[in-house]
């Protein structure tokens, strides 16, 4: 007997892909109230020697979310799993 071949499933894997969590700070964010999102979003492209990612964290922290700097960081260099979102 001859070995069946397999469908080609390309096309479902691209579709099945698992989309990956957002980094802490995209986590925290989606955390925030709706109408604080706009000032964080223009804080985190603003440049850092004006606007610092320790600056971010204590924002953050007063909003009662844990984030650290390096995570500020990657998140900023679109570098994290949020992909610069």
């Amino acid at each position: 007997m001859a070995a069946q071949a397999s469908p080609d499933l390309t096309e479902f894997y691209k579709l099945s892909q698992p989309k990956k969590p957002p980094c802490r700070v995209g986590f925290a964010r989606g955390q925030v109230k709706a109408g604080d999102r706009p000032q964080l979003d223009a804080a985190l492209s603003t440049d850092q020697g004006i606007i610092t990612n320790s600056a971010i964290q204590q924002w953050f922290a007063t909003r009662k979310q844990e984030v650290s700097v390096s995570a500020i960081v990657s998140h900023r260099k679109a570098t994290c799993t949020c992909g610069g979102d």
